[in-house]
């Protein structure tokens, strides 16, 4: 008896979709490289820009210090620091504003709202 007392827990603690046993799971399409990539440049174009200045001031740099042109191949290397840095802080700042709740006081906007609402109702 006990464990018909457990058995049956088990199955109430289970959700409603598990419970089912017709229901298919809902499986997602596999995202091929070329849409990933798309769905990526559109909503961050900055990043694989920076990633492109950086890869050119890199091979330039290379190529300078291949040329044994030290004074060049130590600007272009530099310039690949900097454009490191621009990188990072243009996907920082993605990240941040998909991250960021513009509502700074939710609590006093919604009073706000609510005062604006009651001011237009009596007019």
């Amino acid at each position: 008896m006990g464990s018909m007392q457990s058995s049956r827990t088990r199955m109430e603690a289970m959700p409603a979709a598990s419970k089912a046993v017709g229901d298919s799971p809902k499986l997602r399409r596999n995202e091929s490289f070329e849409e990933k990539f798309l769905r990526k440049f559109t909503a961050e174009p900055l990043v694989p820009v920076g990633c492109l200045v950086t890869a050119y001031f890199l091979g330039s740099g290379i190529g300078s210090f291949y040329k044994r042109d030290a004074a060049r191949s130590q600007k272009m290397m530099r310039l690949r620091v900097g454009a490191q840095f621009a990188t990072l802080m243009v996907f920082m700042g993605y990240y941040g504003l998909s991250n960021f709740d513009f509502k700074l006081a939710p609590m006093h906007q919604a009073a706000l709202e609510a005062k604006k609402h009651d001011e237009d109702e009596t007019k």
